[in-house]
């Protein structure tokens, strides 16, 4: 699963992101959201190895002048999401450090 997952963010980030910066495409950008927003949820538990991935997909979408604003909060919200679970996994490493 998780070989999958890499290569679907890998995907997005070398191929998807550069069109849609060069098409300006809401259609795209609404499929790459709702991609994300299948994928997270299947990687909290271990987001780590997806983290700055995930990260850069919502920074160049959100970034991008034709995302419209509800596909901004979309990102928003998914921005949110992938934080907590980071740091929700840092926090348990910290502990079984301690």
């Amino acid at each position: 699963m998780t070989a999958v997952i890499t290569t679907v963010l890998g995907l997005i980030e070398t191929y998807l992101l550069p069109l849609v910066v060069s098409t300006s495409d809401t259609a795209l950008i609404t499929s790459i959201i709702s991609t994300l927003q299948g994928l997270l949820p299947l990687v909290v538990g271990s987001i780590g190895p997806f983290y700055t991935s995930i990260k850069n997909i919502i920074t160049a979408l959100s970034e991008d002048p034709s995302t419209l604003p509800d596909k901004l909060a979309a990102l928003q919200a998914l921005d949110k999401q992938a934080d907590d679970a980071f740091e929700a996994i840092a926090g348990e490493t910290d502990s079984e450090t301690s």
